[in-house]
Formats: C-alpha cells, sequence, structure tokens
C-alpha cells in the first residue's frame, strides 16, 4: 500500500518505520532542540488555525506526552520525518491517543519545515504510520482548520473523509473540522 518497510528497531530497540526516502524513528526527550526549532518556527505555521510555541517549556511539556505515548504501545506515537540517508529533521508525524465522546480515537499529526513541503514526504510518512495501524486499533481521525487547504488535501490522500454531520469536532476549535479515517478491513 505504502511502500514502507516492516519496522525495524532502532539502537534504543524501539521500532522504526522506514519508506523508500524516509526514515521514521520515534521521538525521544533528546529531540527537543530540533522539535523545538521546528514548533517555533511561523513558517512551518503558516496554513494553521495554532499559532507557533512561544517558549521552550511549551514543547518540552508537549514532548513529554509524545514520549509517554510511544511508550504506551500500541499504534500511538509521534515520529521524526528524517530522509533515508541521513540527514536534519523535515518533520514530525504521528497519531496520538484521544478521549472524545464517540470514545478513544488516534488522532494524526503532521508538521513538516516549508522546505519539505511539496515533495509528497507527508503523505509518505504517514501512509507508513497509518499503515501500522492494527484490527481493533481506536479509529483514526484528523482535526484540521476547515481553510487549511493543504492540510485537507493531504488527509483525502491518505484516505481521511468529513466525519459524520453533528459529530462533535476533537479540541472545540471554531473553524476546525473533523476528518475519519476510511479503512473499512480494520473495523472489527
Amino acid at each position: 500500500m505504502n511502500g514502507a518497510a516492516p519496522p525495524s528497531p532502532d539502537g534504543e530497540g524501539r521500532a522504526v518505520l522506514r519508506t523508500p526516502r524516509l526514515r521514521l524513528p520515534l521521538v525521544t526527550e533528546q529531540d527537543l532542540e530540533e522539535l523545538w526549532r521546528l514548533h517555533s518556527d511561523p513558517a512551518a505555521f503558516l496554513h494553521d488555525s495554532t499559532a507557533p510555541l512561544t517558549a521552550k517549556g511549551q514543547m518540552a511539556w508537549v514532548l513529554r506526552q509524545w514520549v509517554a505515548h510511544a511508550e504506551s504501545g500500541g499504534a500511538a506515537g509521534y515520529r521524526r520525518v528524517l530522509p533515508a540517508g541521513g540527514g536534519d529533521l523535515l518533520g514530525i508525524v504521528g497519531l496520538a491517543p484521544l478521549d472524545s465522546a464517540a470514545g478513544p480515537l488516534l488522532s494524526a499529526y503532521w508538521r513538516l519545515y516549508p522546505a519539505a513541503q511539496g515533495q509528497g514526504l507527508a503523505t509518505e510518512a504517514l501512509h507508513a504510520v497509518l499503515g501500522a495501524l492494527r484490527p481493533g486499533d481506536p479509529e483514526a481521525v484528523a482535526v484540521t482548520a476547515g481553510r487549511n487547504a493543504p492540510s485537507l488535501a493531504l488527509a483525502r490522500r491518505l484516505g481521511f473523509r468529513p466525519g459524520p454531520p453533528g459529530r462533535e469536532v476533537p479540541g472545540g476549535r471554531a473553524g476546525d473540522v473533523l476528518l475519519v479515517l476510511d479503512r473499512p478491513a480494520a473495523r472489527g
């Protein structure tokens, strides 16, 4: 489906997803500086309804949550997007557990540096992440600004469809939309 190789362990025995162009290791506490640079860069939030982070402590708090998600097992976890042959951080993608009125969900997340956008890298990385979902995993959703055309297009390419009318949009931000991953074979 996505050309992703099966997960292989990194030096710490944790699964690293790989695609033809990318290496996708789970985030660690040691990634704070890289992730702070990305999440404090206004250009990386151009189409988003949220603002870039303004304090490194915010990123440290978020990173602790992301590491905890990865350690909980299952499909949850955030992954650094790196060139397969080595190089600098291109972005981050992942799935986070999310409680909602509809029950437990996995919320898809993606953010790439502008220089890495428009090359199909987010699609490739997220195909690998979503391809690791197993039957019985919670429903995967994406929440994005209704005006964020690039994210909406990416979500469509990944198989996300608009959520049913009247369904709660997690997060409660005005203008956000709920997208639900269409994966009938995984429902169980």
